[in-house]
C-alpha cells in the first residue's frame, strides 16, 4: 500500500512539473534557446497576420535591432546589427497598436519577433509602383517583340535598379500589363509573372541590355536618393544646431535623448496563472510528503 501510494505522489508530481514547466518556458530567460523554422505564435495568430514578403533594413536604438520571442515575450532571442538586411514575411499588430514583424532564420533555426518601427523598406518594385502611380499607364496585355524569343533578356526589380536577372526566354515571351517611359525616354513594361518572376519590369526598347549599357551615366534617382541632397542640408542645419545646444547644455543635466526601447509587454494573465500552478505544486508536493511521513 506504502509502495502504491509512493508510486501516485512520484506521478502526481511529475504531472504537475511538466504542467508548470510548459507555462513558465513563456517567461523571458537568458539562455539561447534553438526555436523550431515554425514560429508558436505565428501558428497561434495566423489570422491576424498580415502578409508581407517584403525585404527590410535594421534600423533600430543604440544601432541595434532586438528580437524577442513573440510580440507578448521580452525573452530575447538575438539582435541585428543596423544595415542587416533580412526578409520579413508576415507581420502583426499587437492591442497597442504596435506593428511587429516576424524573423525567420532557417540556418540557425531561430523564428521571432521585431518592432517594425526599427525596420526600413528595401527599395523595390511595391515602392517604384507607390512612387510613380501617376506616371504607370495600364494598357492592354501585349507580349514583348517576337524578335527577342529565344534571346537572353533582363527582367528588373523596377526600371533603375541597379540588378538585373537575366533570362533566356523560352517558348513564350514575358507580357506585360503597365508600362512606364523613364529619364531616356524608354518605354518599360511591368511583368506579372514569367517563369517564378514575380512583378517585375522589362526595357520594352532594349530588353538584351544591361544596366551598363541602359544607365551608362549610374541608376536614376530613385525613393530616398531623390532627397539626399536636402537631407545632407539638413543634417549639416542639425550639426550646427546640436553644437549650439550642447554649449547651452553644459551646465543643465542630462536628459534622455532618445525614446524608450519598444519591449514586448508580459501578458499579466500569463503571470498570474504561472504563480497559481507554482503554488500548487509546491502544497501538493508538501501534502503528499506529509502523507508518506506519517505512514511511516
Amino acid at each position: 500500500m506504502k509502495k502504491r501510494t509512493r508510486q501516485c505522489a512520484v506521478l502526481i508530481c511529475c504531472i504537475l512539473f511538466t504542467i508548470v514547466g510548459s507555462m513558465v518556458s513563456v517567461l523571458p530567460v537568458s539562455a539561447d534557446i534553438i526555436w523550431e523554422p515554425e514560429d508558436m505564435f505565428y501558428n497561434d495568430h495566423a489570422s491576424e497576420c498580415t502578409y508581407v514578403n517584403r525585404a527590410f533594413t535594421a534600423n533600430g536604438p543604440d544601432g541595434i535591432v532586438i528580437v524577442y520571442k513573440n510580440p507578448e515575450s521580452p525573452q530575447k532571442v538575438t539582435q541585428l546589427e543596423n544595415g542587416t538586411v533580412i526578409y520579413i514575411s508576415y507581420t502583426y499588430q499587437d492591442s497597442d497598436g504596435i506593428l511587429w514583424g516576424i524573423y525567420e532564420n532557417t540556418n540557425a533555426k531561430k523564428t521571432g519577433w521585431m518592432p517594425m518601427e526599427y525596420m526600413e523598406i528595401v527599395y523595390d518594385s511595391i515602392s517604384f509602383a507607390e512612387e510613380f502611380q501617376e506616371e504607370i499607364v495600364g494598357a492592354v496585355e501585349q507580349d514583348l517583340d517576337s524578335q527577342y524569343l529565344g534571346q537572353e533578356i533582363y527582367l528588373w526589380e523596377y526600371p533603375g535598379a541597379e540588378n538585373g536577372t537575366p533570362m533566356q526566354t523560352q517558348e513564350h515571351l514575358p507580357t506585360y500589363s503597365h508600362v512606364f517611359q523613364d529619364e531616356e525616354g524608354r518605354l518599360w513594361g511591368n511583368v506579372n509573372y514569367y517563369y517564378g518572376m514575380k512583378n517585375k519590369w522589362v526595357c520594352i526598347d532594349q530588353p538584351t541590355a544591361d544596366f551598363e549599357a541602359l544607365f551608362p551615366n549610374g541608376a536614376p534617382q530613385r525613393g530616398n536618393t531623390k532627397n539626399e541632397q536636402n537631407n545632407t542640408e539638413q543634417e549639416k542645419t542639425s550639426e550646427e544646431s546640436t553644437k549650439i545646444s550642447a554649449d547651452s547644455s553644459m551646465e543643465q543635466p542630462d536628459k534622455q535623448s532618445s525614446a524608450e526601447r519598444i519591449v514586448p509587454k508580459q501578458k499579466q494573465s500569463i503571470v498570474i496563472i504561472t504563480t497559481i500552478l507554482v503554488l500548487v505544486v509546491v502544497l501538493v508536493t508538501a501534502g503528499l510528503l506529509v502523507i508518506l511521513w506519517r505512514r511511516k
